[in-house]
């Protein structure tokens, strides 16, 4: 169990329930309930079906620090980087783990920063015409999660709405798992 929790409307929490007042907290230190680590099966097809190992970075519920924006406001501290929670970002965030689940289904192209797949449900938009995007990776990792075995892990880096989708490279859920069978990621093309 961590330490700490947020609400939704970024107060954090200690365990017993009390609020915390100091102002950094570790952001690996904090639990937001709807974004806990969770093992999922997906079916690659009729025969073949993968379980992998769904976690979630405080990007998902965070942005980015400014001394004076955010001051007085607690700092999640994410390695190097200082972190605020966001109201936007976290009540987005509520359905996110409804994206990861239904991946499948939904559009995945590749980043062009080489590091990130990008997927997003085109049906959904906000009312500017926004589309809720989630940026992950997949790596092989085999281990048991609340005595689950799975045989990747699938990390959430960010996610948040945009108003025009990064160019990409087009692919699909079965392509992604493919390569990181053998360790590799589906490559950008221009």
């Amino acid at each position: 169990m961590k330490p700490f929790s947020v609400t939704g409307t970024g107060l954090v929490l200690r365990a017993d329930g009390t609020r915390h007042e100091a102002a950094e907290v570790l952001a690996g230190d904090v639990a937001v309930g709807h974004l806990e680590p969770h093992v999922e099966t997906f079916a690659l097809d009729a025969a073949d079906s993968v379980k992998i190992l769904l976690r979630y970075s405080c990007h998902c519920w965070t942005c980015g620090y400014d001394d004076v924006l955010h001051a007085g406001q607690t700092r999640f501290i994410d390695g190097p980087r200082h972190r605020v929670f966001d109201p936007i970002r976290h009540s987005a965030s509520l359905n996110l783990s409804a994206l990861m689940i239904d991946l499948p289904f939904h559009r995945i192209y590749v980043t062009r920063s080489d590091r990130n797949y990008g997927v997003y449900n085109a049906t959904l938009a906000d009312a500017n015409g926004h589309h809720y995007t989630a940026y992950f990776t997949l790596r092989p990792r085999k281990g048991n999660f609340n005595g689950v075995r799975h045989r990747f892990l699938l990390t959430v880096e960010s996610a948040y709405a945009r108003p025009q989708q990064e160019p990409g490279t087009k692919t699909s859920f079965r392509a992604i798992v493919g390569k990181a069978r053998s360790g590799g990621m589906v490559k950008y093309r221009r």
